[in-house]
C-alpha cells in the first residue's frame, strides 16, 4: 500500500502544471450492479465518487486518483455490505467538440465490509471503462461505466458501476 501511495504521490509532483484547466473536480454517482458470483451475494446498490484528475492539454492521457463509497443491499434482508475503494486511474481522451468519449483503465485498493459478524477484508483489483464528457471551459458533466474484478482469498468479486456527475 506504501508504494502505491507513494507512486501517485509522485506521478502527481512530475506532472506539469502548465496551464489553466488542467487538473479537474470530479463528483459523480449512480448504481452498482454485481456481477458473476457476487450476484448472489448482494442485490443492486449505489456509490458515490469524488477525485481528482489531472492533465497537459496538448496529451491525450491523464491522470485521476479517485475515492468511493457503494452501499449493497443483501438478498436475505441482513446488514447492508459496504465497499470502500481508492483507485488511480489512466485516461484516453478521444478527442471530440461537445462530447468528449475516453477510455480509462486502473487499479484499486477495495475495502469490502460484508456487515454482520464477518470481518471487512481489504484487497487490490482492477477496472476498465468507458465514458463521455459534456462541457467547455472547464465544467461540465460525465456518464461513465466501469468493470471492476477485485481478487480476494475466495475467488474474485466483479461488479459494474454506471456513473452519472460534474466536473470542474
Amino acid at each position: 500500500m506504501r508504494q502505491f501511495i507513494l507512486l501517485a504521490i509522485l506521478v502527481l509532483a512530475l506532472t506539469p502544471v502548465t496551464s489553466e484547466g488542467q487538473v479537474r473536480l470530479i463528483i459523480g454517482g449512480g448504481l452498482s450492479q454485481p456481477n458473476g458470483d457476487f450476484t448472489s451475494q448482494v442485490n443492486t446498490g449505489l456509490h458515490g465518487r469524488a477525485g481528482l484528475q489531472v492533465g497537459v492539454p496538448v496529451f491525450p492521457v491523464s491522470l485521476r486518483g479517485e475515492g468511493e463509497i457503494h452501499q449493497f443491499s443483501k438478498p436475505t434482508g441482513a446488514e447492508n455490505t459496504t465497499m470502500l475503494d481508492g483507485t488511480l486511474s489512466a485516461v484516453l481522451g478521444l478527442g471530440g467538440i461537445g462530447l468528449q468519449p475516453y477510455l480509462l483503465a486502473g487499479i484499486g485498493s477495495y475495502r469490502l465490509d460484508p456487515g454482520g459478524t464477518e470481518e471487512a477484508k481489504t484487497n487490490r483489483g482492477f477496472h476498465g471503462g468507458f465514458g463521455v464528457g459534456i462541457g467547455a471551459l472547464g465544467f461540465g458533466g460525465f456518464a461513465e461505466i466501469r468493470l471492476v474484478n477485485i481478487s480476494g482469498d475466495t475467488g474474485s468479486i466483479r461488479y459494474i458501476p454506471v456513473t452519472l456527475g460534474l466536473r470542474f
